[in-house]
């Protein structure tokens, strides 16, 4: 009778697997319960396959610190039919930790649904998924991202497949994603894999290339152009969390999803989705927006529907006619959403809108991405006064708009007049504005007194604030209405530092200034004398005292140093001995050019630091001089060009184009710039002019060379590295790895290349280091103990100039392990005596080379009598060896009884990628005594 009832239970097994396939999709998400403890909220979210008579819930939830728990199928929190052959089911469980850490959390459970077309014998394949979450509190209250589009979809031979799973982080966390292969538990992949588009193979939809499997790392679309045959195909991707701490962005954890994409054949053509513009809106602002679907067939209905993180909040987005109906192309919804300073953040909401047409056949669909900003409101009522010791005073209402962290301060000479743009936040770019300050958001005043010095006579000040929110949401606001205010030109007011001259020794530098024409005369009747200070940047010392206000100052080595002046005023009784200083000016350099040489070409930089703008919308051009360009006279220095320093900052690139002569990288070239500036004063002339010293320079070869391109393997696949293992003895280790590339020939770099670089690394965590050069395209790296690293490589030209690196290509081990199903303890001394992988001295005679064991690290071994009763464990390390030695005994010693046994081995492999090393085993073997 045991015997019949192990047949029949041997017999039922089978039934009970295919009862039990019926996992499509399915991922973990993590809320935070409160910020000041360590408890989490997860839900467990599956789509299974209503075809199946097994409940979801039949697994195993996995915390990552040690602690599981055994769902019951009937304690799910949420169901519901999507459609006829998938239900979404839901758990909801609650877990406190005890310290900060990392934590992997998981679910597995037995089996994925029959029949996928990319998993071998998929009815038999666990499904696994896992979240990562961190608890630190250098990183805050933190929740995971929640996916709001289900991961089944439906797609059609031959017809271009759109997804996007609908990521929304709550915390305003920036997401990235990659692909991954499926895992059946934890470490392990699904074994026999395929992405789709090599299971489905085929050709693209426009039938002019291969078919392309896509993920965008940035928003999630998922792109399979296109379907070729028909069926159920399964994907995992990872969505990472990441948080800008300190300026760099920290890893905050992850979330697996496992997906599902059904394929069928139809007649039908996709519909298309319309949507508007990329745009922001002022926090505050009802937003509304038209999306309209059409499609090219005339009897196909249309739905719409939108997703995104508007729609979970509060007030929520919304969308009419809603997503419940389908309704004749074309059709229009509105979207519409009162935002408000909560909804406050850095980076733009991403909303899906997906138009799903009704037939013929197959149900197809259109997904588009709208970007919406959501900008703080500027700050308000910002008025100005004048303050004792030149200094002005700032106040402007209480800031009460989201979670705004400080208020910066923005300065300039001269007004400049700007209206935000629709997007345009923050301050203007080459605006000539300068950040001076920032205060608490809950302070609103500031007073401006500069740092200390004084504010510079006859100088018109202009002040912009804007609010700044706090991380992770972060957000700058439009910038404030401008607000300026005169200061009295009560001292002298140093109007031009222009160099006249430019050499070594005998150059030399105008200096004006205009005279104190607001002084109170009652007190300073004159007449005056002024001091000329001069620094070179060693502090200042006394160049000359005159009663003009004009100076040149002679003798200088203008070609190398940089000049300073401050202008000194006295009675003219106290000048002479330096005594009784009633002011002094501020202090005004020269205008320093820089340069950088390219190829062909100049890139020229100036600056100065002056008490006026030299960004003005009035006289907004600077002036570019340069030699060689009269034939008649090279060494004369002519206008060549202008700048628009308003639009493109302190910057000019000459590349001749101006008279259509490129620049010889053999030659020299010299320039000098005139700058325009104002006080902003009426009461001042204008512009300022003032010039640069003469700068002389080469161009030289910037340009970088051609990069590399389809870098690769000569062997490239773990069948190859198994093919060339297959006569190698078991304890080969002299591999070498063959690179090929190709040379790019691209007109925007320079393709005369000198010779390559390679660069390897042998873990992933490992930093890459050179290992070679060569002039060929093809590269040998040898005396390598084994196949497993990665590989990128750069070009270099004659300049040394080094382009950016290839594609990184990366090779695995081919792991390799064998097992006997007889063995004979004590009838064969040294021969079969012993369970243990095929491997030298496992036998006297020698195994076949197809059974050694290749890259093996650490074994785990589990023996299981006909009951399922665990009778024996074994693990390596320490003392115990990685070939088992299992001589038919169980866990206290004792031999078992001549009988067939069932084993498990977990197999750890010396593997590049941490999701390879764990592979799963399962046999039988017999003993015979």
């Amino acid at each position: 009778m045991k015997k019949y009832a192990l047949i029949l239970f041997l017999l039922l097994i089978p039934i009970v697997k295919s009862l039990a396939t019926h996992i499509r999709a399915g991922e973990i998400t993590a809320r935070r319960v409160g910020c000041g403890g360590f408890t989490y909220e997860f839900i467990l979210t599956a789509y299974r396959d209503t075809g199946s008579d097994i409940l979801f819930g039949n697994g195993i939830f996995s915390y990552g610190d040690g602690e599981t728990i055994a769902l019951n199928p009937d304690n799910y929190f949420r169901k519901e039919m999507i459609d006829e052959e998938i239900e979404l089911v839901q758990f909801r469980l609650e877990h406190t930790y005890s310290s900060n850490g990392f934590y992997t959390v998981s679910y597995n459970e037995d089996y994925r649904n029959v029949g996928i077309a990319n998993i071998s014998n998929s009815g038999s394949v666990a499904f696994y998924v896992e979240t990562i979450i961190r608890l630190d509190p250098n990183i805050g209250c933190n929740n995971s991202p929640i996916f709001q589009i289900p991961p089944v979809d439906k797609g059609a031979i031959g017809v271009i497949f759109f997804h996007n799973p609908g990521a929304f982080d709550i915390n305003g966390d920036s997401i990235s994603f990659r692909m991954v292969t499926p895992k059946s538990r934890t470490g392990v992949e699904v074994p026999g894999f395929q992405s789709p588009e090599v299971a489905s193979g085929g050709q693209n939809s426009q039938q002019n290339g291969p078919a392309t499997f896509t993920l965008d790392q940035v928003i999630g679309d998922i792109i399979w152009d296109a379907p070729a045959l028909k069926g159920e195909y399964n994907i995992a991707f990872i969505a990472e969390e990441w948080r800008r701490i300190d300026g760099e962005l920290v890893f905050l954890g992850s979330i697996t999803r496992d997906m599902q994409i059904i394929v069928d054949e139809t007649e039908n053509d996709p519909p298309e989705i319309l949507i508007p513009e990329d745009t922001c809106v002022e926090a505050g602002t009802l937003l509304e927006a038209e999306v309209s679907a059409i499609d090219p067939n005339p009897e196909s209905l249309v739905q719409i529907e939108a997703f995104g993180g508007p729609f979970i909040l509060d007030p929520p987005a919304s969308i009419s006619p809603d997503s419940g109906g389908y309704y004749e192309p074309p059709h229009s919804a509105n979207f519409t959403w009162q935002t408000n300073c909560d909804h406050i953040r850095e980076d733009p909401y991403q909303i899906r809108f997906k138009a799903t047409d009704n037939g013929p056949g197959i149900r197809l669909t259109d997904y588009k991405t709208w970007n919406v900003t959501v900008v703080p409101p500027a700050p308000k009522n910002v008025t100005i006064e004048p303050r004792p010791q030149r200094s002005i005073r700032l106040n402007w209402d209480e800031y009460d708009c989201g979670l705004a962290e400080i208020i910066q301060v923005y300065r300039r000479v001269d007004s400049f007049a700007f209206t935000p743009a629709n997007c345009e936040i923050g301050i203007p770019e080459n605006g000539g504005y300068e950040l001076i300050g920032a205060v608490p958001v809950t302070q609103n005043t500031f007073t401006d007194d500069n740092a200390g010095r004084g504010l510079d006579f006859g100088a018109t000040y202009c002040y912009r604030l804007v609010a700044v929110f706090e991380l992770p949401a972060g957000g700058v606001s439009y910038a404030s209405e401008e607000v300026c205010e005169k200061v009295a030109a009560t001292g002298p007011i140093i109007t031009n530092v222009s160099v006249n001259e430019t050499d070594v020794s005998n150059g030399d530098i105008i200096v004006s200034w205009l005279p104190p024409f607001e002084i109170d005369t009652s007190v300073y009747a004159g007449p005056f004398k002024y001091q000329v200070m001069r620094s070179s940047g060693s502090g200042f010392e006394q160049v000359t005292v005159v009663q003009d206000t004009t100076f040149r100052d002679s003798g200088l080595n203008t070609e190398e140093l940089n000049y300073s002046y401050q202008i000194g005023l006295y009675n003219l009784e106290d000048a002479v001995n330096s005594q009784n200083l009633i002011e002094s000016s501020s202090v005004a350099s020269v205008v320093e050019p820089s340069s950088v040489s390219l190829f062909e070409a100049i890139e020229l930089n100036w600056d100065a630091d002056v008490p006026w703008s030299n960004t003005s919308q009035d006289f907004p051009y600077h002036y570019i001089y340069r030699d060689k360009v009269n034939p008649n006279n090279p060494d004369e220095l002519v206008l060549i060009d202008s700048v628009d320093v308003t639009f493109y900052g302190y910057n000019y690139v000459d590349s001749g184009a101006f008279n259509n002569q490129k620049l010889s990288n053999d030659e020299q070239y010299c320039y000098y710039v005139t700058t325009q500036g104002t006080y902003g004063n009426d009461d001042i002339f204008t512009p300022l002019i003032n010039d640069s010293r003469i700068l002389c320079t080469m161009p030289d070869d910037q340009i970088d060379p051609c990069p590399p391109f389809e870098a690769s393997f000569k062997l490239g696949s773990e069948n190859d590295c198994r093919a060339f293992l297959a006569d190698k003895a078991c304890d080969f280790n002299d591999f070498s790895n063959t690179l090929f590339w190709k040379a790019n020939d691209l007109d925007t770099c320079d393709t005369s290349i000198a010779y390559y670089e390679i660069f390897y690394q042998n873990e992933l965590s490992d930093e890459f280091t050179l290992v070679g050069t060569t002039t060929d395209t093809v590269f040998v790296h040898e005396n390598l103990p084994e196949y497993k690293g990665c590989y990128k490589i750069r070009a270099v030209d004659r300049s040394e100039n080094r382009s950016v690196f290839s594609n990184t290509f990366c090779k695995e081990n081919c792991p390799n392990l064998a097992f006997p199903n007889v063995i004979t303890p004590g009838n064969s001394p040294g021969k079969n005596d012993v369970f243990t992988p095929f491997y030298p001295g496992a036998s006297e005679s020698a195994i076949p080379l197809e059974f050694c064991p290749r890259f093996l690290e650490q074994i785990e071994f589990n023996v299981y009598n006909r009951y399922g009763k665990l009778v024996y464990s074994y693990r390596s390390g320490g003392e115990n060896s990685l070939y088992i030695n299992w001589t038919g005994v169980n866990n206290n010693g004792e031999e078992l009884p001549s009988a067939t046994y069932f084993y498990e081995v977990i197999a750890t492999f010396d593997m590049l990628r941490p999701e390879n090393t764990t592979k799963f085993y399962k046999g039988w073997v017999q003993i015979i005594r």
